[in-house]
Formats: C-alpha cells, structure tokens, sequence
C-alpha cells in the first residue's frame, strides 16, 4: 500500500504509465495530472558507484513505445563549424546573410535575430565593445569554436529555470584535465573566450568544466544543416551500450524523441548507443574513448565475434585454412589475431595494412554499381561476407541498383536479384546486431520491400501463378519500414521515405484483400 498523491489516503493502485505515483481514485488522478505529466515516464532516475546515474524501466515498455520527449537545455554550433546563422543555426553563405545591427554576428536573416537562442553571445559581444566582422564562409570557422560554450556559460542569464539541470551533468573534468584534447580546448576555448570577449566573467575552471559537460553530454542533432550539437538533461542519463534497447530520433523542432523498436522489460537499464553502432568495435571503442573517455564493455563489446555476424573479422592469412582470424583477448583489439579453425597469428600491423587500404577504396571510390560490385570482388579475398566493409558497400549497393520507381521497372532480372538479396541479408544483420538503428533499418525494408514487389510484378506477367505470398512478404517488410520510420520528420529524407511506405502500405492491403 502506498499513500495516495493527492490525499495521502492508502492505496494500491499506481497511474499505469510510469507505475510510480500511486492514486486512489481515477478522479484524484485526473485532479493530479497537470502536475504529474511533465515527470510522468516508464522509467525512474536511479543511482548506483559503477554506472552514476540511470535511466532503469518501471514497467514493460511496448515495441514502438515513446519512452521520453525532451527539449534540449542548450544548443549551439558544432565544435568545428563553418558560420552558421546564430538563430535558426543553419548554414549561411558569404553573399546572403545579415550581421546582427547589435553583435555583428551573422544571421540568415531578421527573423532570426531575436530568437532567445542568439542572446547569450549577442550580450557577451556587446560587452566587449566592439562588433564580430567574419569574412570567411568556405570552411570551419576558429570564431564558432567556443559559441555553444559561450551559450551553456551564459545558461544561467537565458534560462535561468534551466541552469540548475545544466550543473547537474556531468563534465568529467578531473579526467579529461592533461589530455591531449583538453589541451587543445584550452587553447582554443578557456583562454580564447577570456581573451576575445575581453571579459573575466568566468573563470578557466568554469569555462574547460563547460566544455567538458558539452562534450560529454551533447548529441548531434541533424535537424539544421549543417547538424549543431544540443545537451538534453534527462537524455544524458542513459547509458551507453553498442547494443542499445532505445533508439533516438529528432522532431523538426530539434527534440529528442527516445522510443523502444522492440519490447523493455520492467527494471532494464535503458541505453543508446553513444558511437556509431554501424561501426566495428574496434573503432566504436577508439571513438568512445577518444569523446567519452571510457571502454565499453556491452553484451556486443566483449564478444569478439560480434553476435556471431564476424563483423570484424578478416579471413585467415592462410587462404587453404577458410577460416576467420579475430583478436586473441577479447579486451584488446590491438594484439594479435588467430584464426578460429588453425590458430594461426598474426600481428595487429598486418590487419590494419588490409583494413585502412579497405577503409581508404571507399573513401575514394567513385560510387557507382560497376565500382561497388569490383570493390566487393576484389576484398572478398580478405574480408568475409559481413565485414562492416563489404555491408557499407552492400548498403551502397542497394539504393544505387534502381534508385527510384522507373528505374526499379526496367532494371535487369541479374541486377533485381542482386539488390533483393543484398537487401534481405543486410537486413536481417542489422536487425541482430544494430536493431536500434532503425533509419539504416528502415530504409533497407522500404528497398527490400520495392525488389520484391518489382519482382512479384514481372513473375505475375510471365505466369498464371498467384502472387500472393510474394504480395504479403512485400507488405511484411514495407510495414516493418513504417514502424522503423514512424517517427522520422519530413525535414529527412526518411521522412519522405515513410509517407511513400505508408501509400505503399495501403494499396498493397487493398490488393490483398481483393
């Protein structure tokens, strides 16, 4: 029994939703609810030494399930930024922009001048007495390195109701104090500020604290153009983990959306994943520990095998043996590697020869079918058939083979085969491997599903077979499109993708049912 939230009155009926706060009645539940919904959410904040504060499940979350919407505290220019409007934060061009009359930082234009996003560096500015004159627009600017510093120091005179939440987080400082990165960021950052604005307003302990809790805490957000960087409080207790339960989407108004593909059960520690989970793990652990300054050890990390997909695998140096060599201790991908059916070694050097030439034809290639197709003929000698090197390749492969309606009626039979299997088999290692990455996942479903309706099509005009079955697999998977993308903006190509899904959707049930 526990006592109810409005009269106190005992009571073991709790509201359905976060199965937190207990009610006695329906109609003081009701009374209760403006009050209770900003903090009404399947999860509680929990507390232990290892993981600090977390986000743990208070009931099961259903598949599709919104588990938080939140807007951010702060928001500012990417670190490394070209000017960007200091409003609306997209990127501006040298010969159509305005300077704020007051700052002289630029804007696209009036409306964005008096957004409350622009006053903490247009203050500071006026402060200083003299206007920003930036002339350059083709590249990173030096100027918006230390912006959304400059807005997260400032937080306290903007938002007052949310500088409180701010100091909460956690910067990391004592850690990052020394190292190569906090070095720089104090050069270009804790003693630029001072300097450039002309002010002793903060201290350099207050401003490299600043930065650490943006860097720690910050998201990219892919809703301006290009992406800024937001901190979002009650997002930032999530844990990380490279095979999150939560997936992370943006509205167009910059909010983050954190939502469930598949099913949470009651007292799960709820995740994202903090690197790029498309990556292979040795490269998700560098990058983690380069930007977070920890090593991951999630359910993915320490297994070297990465659920058995081989992800990272390259074949065995000896090409009679056929098997797959991975690193010999699970924590540490920079030692040796033995093959898994003869044992033999190999040095890490001789992996990262064949990995960073791989890595490097990408990045050069010029992307076409011809050059995808030659690229994975070529690698296929070192690199099994899930590598995350050759599934780029794959993924590229996919939307390159027919890539719109007109070009899907016409392609060749061999080519429609090609990026219906390609499609199939990405998708269902992406669905054990990556299952929170659902823009990767819903786009393989949408092509997936376009191949198999293509196909269906040409199969029912040369035969008096029923296409049925081959209709309902094409239904499954542009379903499982909408549910990956539900919500996905129209400001994405996503977006877009997921209106199309939907009209798909519906003309392929009302074939069906006739």
């Amino acid at each position: 029994m526990n006592p109810c939230h409005v009269c106190e009155k005992p009571t073991k009926n709790k509201c359905s939703n976060c199965n937190q706060v207990s009610y006695c009645s329906v109609q003081h539940q009701k009374q209760d609810w403006k009050t209770h919904k900003p903090s009404c959410h399947p999860f509680k904040i929990a507390h232990n030494e290892q993981l600090g504060r977390h986000l743990v499940a208070t009931r099961t979350i259903k598949p599709y399930e919104i588990v938080l919407k939140e807007a951010p505290l702060v928001r500012g220019p990417a670190q490394i930024s070209a000017p960007v409007c200091l409003g609306c934060l997209n990127g501006i061009e040298a010969e159509d922009h305005i300077e704020c009359e007051q700052c002289g930082w630029p804007l696209c234009g009036p409306e964005c001048k008096s957004l409350d996003e622009h006053k903490a560096e247009c203050s500071l500015t006026k402060d200083r007495g003299q206007k920003v004159n930036v002339q350059e627009f083709g590249g990173p600017h030096p100027l918006y390195t230390c912006l959304s510093t400059v807005r997260c120091l400032l937080i306290g005179e903007t938002s007052p109701e949310k500088a409180s939440k701010f100091q909460e987080l956690e910067s990391l400082e004592s850690t990052r104090r020394g190292s190569n990165q906090w070095k720089a960021d104090l050069v270009s950052i804790g003693q630029f500020i001072p300097k450039f604005f002309k002010t002793q307003k903060f201290s350099e302990e207050e401003i490299m604290k600043a930065v650490g809790a943006l860097q720690i805490n910050g998201h990219e957000v892919p809703t301006t153009d290009p992406s800024h960087v937001a901190v979002f409080y009650t997002a930032s207790f999530t844990e990380n983990s490279c095979l999150p339960n939560l997936a992370k989407s943006f509205n167009k108004n910059g909010h983050c959306i954190l939502w469930a593909p598949r099913e949470i059960k009651k007292n799960a520690h709820l995740s994202i994943c903090y690197s790029d989970a498309v990556w292979g793990t040795a490269d998700r652990q560098r990058h983690l520990m380069q930007t977070k300054l920890f090593r991951c050890a999630c359910e993915r990390c320490v297994d070297v095998t990465e659920l058995d997909t081989f992800y990272s695998a390259i074949k065995c140096e000896d090409r009679q043996c056929g098997g797959l060599m991975l690193p010999t201790k699970t924590d540490d991908w920079n030692g040796n590697w033995r093959c898994r059916e003869c044992h033999k070694q190999v040095q890490k050097h001789y992996v990262e020869r064949i990995l960073e030439r791989a890595g490097k034809d990408i990045q050069s290639m010029e992307k076409t079918v011809e050059n995808g197709l030659k690229y994975l003929k070529h690698y296929e000698k070192w690199l099994p058939p899930q590598h995350f090197h050759i599934s780029e390749i794959k993924i590229l492969l996919v939307q390159l083979l027919a890539k719109d309606q007109k070009e899907l009626m016409v392609i060749a039979d061999d080519k429609l085969l090609l990026k219906l299997n390609y499609a199939r088999e990405l998708v269902e290692l992406y669905e054990k491997l990556t299952p929170c990455e659902v823009r990767t996942l819903g786009t393989l479903c949408f092509e997936l599903h376009s191949a198999i309706a293509e196909q269906t099509r040409r199969v029912a005009l040369e035969t008096s077979l029923s296409p049925k079955d081959r209709l309902e697999e094409s239904l499954y998977y542009v379903e499982k499109c909408v549910n990956y993308l539900q919500y996905e903006s129209d400001i994405f190509i996503e977006g877009h993708m997921l209106k199309q899904a939907k009209i798909n959707r519906d003309a392929l049930r009302m074939v069906i049912r006739i």
